[in-house]
């Protein structure tokens, strides 16, 4: 399935063009922890990064979508390169998703492409950053517009990580 991206809201895209809207954002965008919202404004899933006490390393980062009830739906740790430098710093692109006990990775090819594939290297979404704006997805059915929204949080989180990272 195809979709668009665009000022906060997940749209499908029907015949080459933006059809209805079947998710969004809840302004402000600014903070880490985002409500992603049905068309009628009920918040349906929080992305947020938690972290993570008592794994490998204490305080390790973990990206998580959870429902209204703070039930996790997917989450998702960072995976850090061996590449370290004084001037540098750490760099992350990519996360290990976790989702219904089914293993994915979310790939950073650069800042403007992003794909996640499942174990089996099957690209089950991709998302590439538009020259006209916004951002094009195309996705299995698999995952629900709602997690689409929270996968793109995830792209924009692996963002932020690296903004000030210099090769």
């Amino acid at each position: 399935m195809k979709y668009l991206i665009k000022a906060g809201k997940l749209y499908q895209i029907d015949n080459g063009r933006p059809g209805i809207k079947l998710a969004c954002l809840k302004t402000p965008y600014y903070p880490i922890k985002k409500a992603i919202l049905s068309p009628d404004g009920r918040i349906k899933l929080y992305a947020d990064i938690k972290s993570c006490q008592g794994g490998e390393v204490s305080g390790e980062r973990i990206y998580v979508l959870s429902d209204p009830l703070n039930q996790t739906v997917l989450s998702g740790i960072p995976i850090y390169s061996d590449n370290l430098s004084l001037l540098s710093g750490m760099s992350v692109n990519q996360i290990r998703l976790t989702m219904e006990h089914r293993l994915f990775d979310l790939f950073m090819r650069s800042t403007r492409e992003y794909c996640i594939m499942d174990e089996n290297s099957w690209v089950a979404v991709r998302l590439e950053h538009c020259t006209e704006g916004g951002w094009s997805v195309e996705a299995d059915p698999v995952f629900s517009p709602f997690i689409l929204m929270g996968l793109f949080i995830f792209c924009r989180y692996l963002d932020k990580e690296n903004e000030f990272i210099t090769d």
